[in-house]
């Protein structure tokens, strides 16, 4: 039998006529000798007798189906005759049985013209017959099956829905030792991330090119190769090198039996996923950043954000090396769509993921963020023992820090005044340019290497809240979960709320009962009344409405805020509410559990304000700037400063702009931003493409009424008039009524406090707005999106503090 007939040597199989999966392997088996089982390559042609008047019937049945001219039926009832016309060459077939001999057993595959090309790789299309006994019948059978798979249901259905108007039905059919692996499956070597992706099976029979369910694994492209692959590493150097050859992705099935790899087939990669997809979640973050934000602020949070958060990582040990991979995910912690900040929050969990312990880390993060969506359950971590000998240092080191959490708080605050007092003596307007965004630096630098001890407590706020939610007590014990939360170990919160109600019993003994801000203002003792108002600002000057946007005044800009806050305080104060923590039986470790909890949410509380100084401190600071900006005849104000992001004002001051006006900048921003507030966005954003957040869609679900369920976070039931806030506004008269408005922070605390109950559309348990409801003793419900909408001033309604519920009274 000559070569051409039957192809036994690797150097005969050079023609095209033998198909891309024959050729492959020729090719395979040229680079990588003995990594290819042994096989032969029975060419058509030789090996049907009737094949010239098949094929050509083939061809036109394929044709016709393809333009819509046979239907299904007709179509299965037509190409069974063909494959019953079928007559093999009875030489070629003894043939290929003799050259198998002494193989055991083999595989019978079709390497079909139409198969593996640069646009159509018919992947799984064509039949395989796998532990084929090399006996003639079996194999005879068996290639019938592969020939019969040229012209099928299934591949004419293929060619149809891509548009292939017929195929050119041809090749061989390949006959190859039987490999038994543990383990097979397909090797891809781009999945449009810089990641070979291994999709596998851990059985000899290949299931994974059937679509059928497969283990998978992820390997960057650029970092050492993982530990614990299903297959030798060689097979990832193969298709580096495979890729780097054919200047294209190409896909490799394989079968492995521990360090014996087989590659089994390599053809081009037809399709790489170009499209991506994030998604953003403001559920949580709008309680600082409500509304429209600024564009400096916005670089200035994302600035903080990338820096303190691998300090964090640092702190409780995790790997450099393994920070420096994760740097992508630092810098895109948060995401700027139509002037709303939101947390980016699949990286959110990418980070949680790096904290020590257990996978019910993801829920208790879950808990504390109430995400619009999770990504379901994290898959239970398998650390065998050499993932549990590097993982026990950092569990231990997280245990340790734990327990020493207070005391490094305590730390943090000493440090933090100390050096915090150095740049409050910082005059800003005496500073040149320069030497501002220098000193921000040093500020930031100085301030920010002490941030992982807040965001430390924000972790033992997650472990400790997610335990009482989901150990301590369950979904019907939601009473008995925020009873628990209430008693803070020291009423910080509180303290700006009992100041504001001493000052302004102080302005009526002064000014009397009937007195105005702007009456204080203009009265002949308005400078020993300053001495009052001064006193209180040193204490509390750096809360201010949405107080962590720079652009926003502070209370100490605006004497006449602060003066109407505090006259609108009642005069007989709230009635006093205990501050002891509850004392409800739950599980075994609840007082534990609870009590850290409690420390750790109000460490939490403290945090907040000192980060509001941070920024309080930035915004003098940028104000300064922008008056040397309008000074310089580069701004028409210094507020105008807000409008561009510390990229831009770096480029300006130090000559890193090729060409700037920031005054031309500031004036297309305020028209985009004019547009933007026009636009609502749902809590939860998603963008998909080519550029994801080019194409975005909210992905939020709403009730018929238009308002999202509430969550109940401050317990009581309480009906009484409604009044919708929709902007800060220190003059309105809340008291006695429910205060409705799309968040609170802890700087509108200084007006929600004189309401009978709260309602607003963001926040959870957590909250700042929940944390003084709870507090004060006041029923409070988050998280109803849409309230502002659906419910109006002077409306009465009845709301449930616990169960989130929010009726209009009849």
């Amino acid at each position: 039998m000559s070569a051409s007939t039957i192809v036994t040597d690797s150097a005969a199989a050079s023609g095209p006529s033998i198909g891309s999966k024959a050729l492959g392997l020729v090719e395979l088996d040229r680079l990588y000798p003995g990594l290819v089982p042994p096989f032969i390559v029975l060419p058509l042609g030789d090996l049907v007798g009737n094949w010239p008047g098949l094929r050509a019937a083939a061809h036109a049945l394929v044709a016709e189906y393809c333009a819509g001219g046979v239907d299904d039926a007709t179509y299965a009832e037509r190409s069974a005759r063909l494959v019953a016309s079928i007559a093999l060459v009875d030489d070629v077939v003894d043939a290929g049985l003799a050259s198998c001999g002494g193989w055991g057993s083999v595989s019978v595959r079709t390497s079909a013209l139409a198969e593996d090309g640069a646009e159509h790789s018919f992947a799984g299309q064509y039949e395989t017959s796998l532990d084929v006994a090399v006996q003639r019948n079996a194999i005879g059978d068996a290639i019938v099956t592969s020939v019969a798979s040229l012209f099928s249901a299934r591949v004419a259905a293929y060619a149809r829905a891509r548009g292939i108007a017929s195929l050119d039905i041809g090749g061989s059919i390949v006959v190859q030792q039987m490999f038994v692996g543990t383990t097979s499956g397909v090797l891809f070597s781009e999945n449009g991330r810089g990641e070979l992706t291994l999709a596998w099976t851990p059985t000899a029979r290949n299931t994974t090119v059937e679509g059928e369910n497969a283990l998978e694994l992820r390997a960057s492209k650029v970092a050492d190769w993982p530990s614990g692959l299903p297959a030798p590493v060689r097979l990832l150097d193969i298709a580096i090198e495979s890729e780097a050859r054919n200047r294209r992705p190409v896909d490799i099935e394989w079968a492995a039996r521990g360090n014996r790899l087989a590659l089994l087939q390599l053809r081009p990669q037809t399709t790489v996923a170009l499209d991506y997809e994030l998604a953003w979640d403001c559920t949580n973050i709008a309680e600082n950043y409500p509304g429209i934000t600024l564009p400096l602020t916005y670089s200035f949070i994302r600035g903080l954000y990338s820096r303190v958060y691998p300090a964090f990582f640092r702190k409780l040990g995790v790997n450099q090396k393994v920070l420096d991979a994760k740097q992508q995910v630092f810098r895109n912690t948060l995401g700027y769509l139509g002037g709303h900040v939101y947390y980016q929050i699949d990286n959110w969990y990418e980070m949680v993921r790096l904290i020590p312990g257990p996978s019910s880390n993801q829920a208790f993060f879950s808990a504390m963020l109430q995400p619009q969506r999770t990504p379901g359950d994290a898959p239970r971590r398998r650390l065998g023992l050499r993932g549990a000998i590097t993982m026990a240092p950092l569990v231990g080191r997280l245990g340790f820090l734990l327990l020493r959490s207070n005391s490094m708080s305590h730390g943090f605050r000493r440090t933090f005044q100390k050096r915090l007092k150095r740049f409050e003596a910082v005059d800003w307007n005496t500073l040149q340019a320069d030497a501002i965004l220098s000193t921000l630096e040093t500020m930031r630098s100085e301030l920010l290497t002490l941030w992982a001890t807040p965001v430390f407590n924000d972790l033992r706020v997650m472990i400790f809240h997610g335990l009482l939610k989901t150990y301590s007590f369950g979904p019907e014990q939601h009473a008995d979960y925020l009873g628990y939360l209430h008693g803070l170990s020291d009423r910080a919160s509180i303290a700006p709320l009992t100041a504001l109600g001493v000052l302004g019993n102080q302005l009526r003994e002064r000014h009397g009962d009937a007195a105005t801000a702007e009456g204080i203002l203009s009265s002949p003792d308005w400078t020993a009344t300053r001495a009052l108002v001064d006193d209180y600002l040193a204490r509390f000057g750096g809360r201010a409405p949405d107080e962590l946007q720079l652009e926003n005044p502070r209370l100490a800009d605006d004497y006449g805020s602060l003066l109407a806050l505090a006259l609108g305080t009642d005069p007989a104060g709230r009635p006093p509410v205990d501050a002891s923590a509850r004392s409800i039986k739950g599980r075994f470790g609840t007082r534990f559990i609870g009590r850290n909890t409690r420390q750790a949410i109000d460490w939490r509380e403290r945090f907040r304000f000192n980060r509001a100084q941070v920024y309080g401190l930035a915004r003098a600071a940028y104000l300064a700037l922008g008056q040397r900006l309008v000074d310089a005849e580069m701004l028409e104000a210094a507020d105008d400063v807000f409008w561009l992001t510390e990229q831009e004002l770096d480029e300006a001051v130090f000559g890193h702009a090729w060409n700037s006006d920031p005054r031309a900048t500031v004036a297309r921003r305020r028209g985009e931003f004019g547009a933007f507030e026009q636009r609502s966005l749902a809590r939860r954003v998603v963008g998909s493409g080519l550029i994801a957040p080019a194409e975005l869609r909210d992905d939020e679900q709403r009730s018929a009424s238009g308002m999202a369920a509430g969550m109940g976070v401050s317990p009581g039931m309480l009906t009484a008039e409604v009044i919708v806030v929709h902007a800060f506004d220190p003059t309105i008269d809340v008291r006695g009524k429910i205060l409705v408005t799309s968040h609170i922070d802890p700087g509108w605390t200084l007006l929600f406090v004189q309401a009978a109950g709260v309602v607003t559309e963001r926040g959870n348990a957590l909250s700042h707005v929940a944390i003084i409801a709870r507090e004060l003793g006041m029923p409070a419900v988050v998280a109803a999106m849409g309230a502002v909408d659906a419910l109006s001033t002077g409306q009465v309604i009845t709301i449930n503090g616990t169960t989130g519920d929010i009726d209009a009274a009849l």
